[in-house]
């Protein structure tokens, strides 16, 4: 077989593959959203392009109070100098802000889209800002777990011992006996007599 037989060949599997993904995202499968979310979003995309850029505008604010909300939490942290919870709340920032920032670009791409009369690209660009919202959401909530090393304080402890009346009084000059532990012994292995 040629080369040229093989490079067409492998040209027209990836074709067939892509289709083959493409009909199952169409499908719903593969977004990697839940049935519920990908009903959600699909009743949302029937939204006039006016009332998806008020939903953008809506998302876009709820990433910018999240990220302020975060923020502090992240100063208080530094402040209370708990270390833990400083780095799992600054980790939470750092993606709060990554997808804030692609919220941004995504509602400004919206925008582009609804001044073009663009349907098919208003309506992704709409619901890439969806899934967007849906991340902040779980960022918020991964946010509020953020301990620190506060649980692992115990405060102040006090210890009590408590001797039951009933125990033996030992002589601490009399060592009590101990038996030796037999070892086995295992002699050399013989070397030749020559």
């Amino acid at each position: 077989m040629s080369r040229f037989r093989v490079a067409q060949a492998f040209a027209l599997s990836i074709v067939m593959f892509t289709g083959f993904v493409l009909a199952q995202t169409d499908e719903g499968e593969g977004t990697g959203l839940t049935a519920e979310e990908e009903v959600e979003v699909r009743r949302r995309a029937n939204l006039s392009p006016e009332e998806q850029r008020q939903q953008g505008v809506l998302v876009v604010q709820r990433g910018e109070d999240l990220s302020r909300r975060v923020q502090s939490m992240l100063d208080e942290a530094r402040q209370e100098r708990d270390i833990i919870r400083v780095t799992c709340v600054n980790d939470k920032l750092t993606q709060v802000n990554a997808n804030l920032r692609t919220a941004q670009q995504r509602f400004e791409q919206l925008n582009d889209a609804i001044a073009a009369n663009d349907s098919g690209r208003r309506n992704h660009e709409f619901t890439v800002l969806i899934v967007l919202d849906q991340k902040f959401v779980v960022l918020d909530r991964e946010a509020a777990q953020c301990i620190g090393q506060d649980i692992y304080e115990t405060g102040a402890t006090r210890v009590t011992t408590e001797i039951d009346p009933e125990t033996p009084e030992l002589d601490p000059t009399i060592l009590p006996e101990v038996e030796v532990p037999v070892m086995p012994y295992i002699p050399p292995p013989r070397s030749g007599d020559r």
